[in-house]
């Protein structure tokens, strides 16, 4: 995961020598978060709610990379249980800038997922895996430095003891932006 982790952290980083003109640089949301997680093998699915944080910057007036990291806590456990669920994705996003206020995106973000847990009396434990998420969302342009995510809906698959997780994720904020015109 560590590779993973430094991979996605020098593709972002490479991506600063990019020039924006017409559109912010760069950008940094906070979200609040909630994943619906599909356990898999028949388990009902659980609750996770929590908060996040990006990052993005512009290639061009369409194309960027983005960091995104996101924690939550799993609600709706039995008494004495205790879990969370912490991402950390990269990858592509395209806005589409000419619709108004309004502008859509989607991404393709890939990474890692890191799970732990307590019962009480028995101790605890976590796990790491592969994590990707494809979706989008739509940010509503509220001032020149300053947008409202309005909505942002991923798929989120993870793969955690061998099953396959296909879990969805919704997320709403405020975005800060620099840089640009």
């Amino acid at each position: 995961m560590r590779s993973l982790l430094m991979v996605g952290v020098l593709f972002f980083a490479v991506a600063g020598s990019a020039v924006a003109q017409d559109y912010p640089k760069g950008e940094v949301a906070g979200n609040y978060t909630y994943i619906r997680i599909n356990p898999g093998s028949g388990a009902p699915h659980i609750d996770c709610h929590g908060g996040g944080g990006s990052g993005a910057w512009s290639l061009n007036n369409y194309l960027g990379v983005v960091g995104e990291f996101s924690g939550c806590k799993w609600t709706g456990l039995p008494s004495g249980f205790s879990a969370h669920t912490f991402t950390y994705l990269f990858g592509p996003r395209l806005t589409y800038r000419g619709y108004g206020r309004l502008e859509p995106f989607g991404e393709a973000l890939f990474g890692g997922a890191h799970i732990g847990g307590t019962v009480t009396g028995f101790g605890s434990g976590s796990d790491n895996a592969f994590s990707m998420a494809l979706g989008g969302g739509v940010d509503y342009k509220w001032k020149r430095n300053l947008a409202i995510r309005f909505v942002q809906a991923d798929y989120l698959y993870t793969r955690f003891g061998g099953t396959n997780q296909n879990n969805l994720r919704l997320q709403a904020g405020v975005v800060y932006r620099f840089g640009g015109r």
